[in-house]
């Protein structure tokens, strides 16, 4: 991801937490699609919130969401095998 794609996601990120209560009082449980600030959808499944992303538009950055209260933390442990 380029520096600008990482500014631009992250301008969408803080678009979400600023309008997540909005959001979880009209789509609580389902995907958002944002992209400039926007939202572009809101989607049953993550599939088609990330199907409808990429007919909008290609293989630009665009931002996809659960809404849910809290997101959870994803944890991943990394084994050192061998020496």
């Amino acid at each position: 991801m380029t520096a600008l794609e990482t500014d631009l996601f992250e301008r969408d990120l803080d678009y979400f937490e600023r309008h997540r209560v909005a959001l979880l009082q009209s789509a609580c449980g389902k995907f958002v699609l944002i992209k400039g600030e926007r939202v572009i959808g809101i989607f049953d499944t993550e599939i088609e919130a990330v199907r409808a992303g990429y007919d909008h538009f290609g293989n630009e950055a665009f931002l996809v969401k659960h809404v849910v209260e809290a997101d959870v933390p994803l944890n991943f442990t990394a084994f050192n095998l061998g020496a």
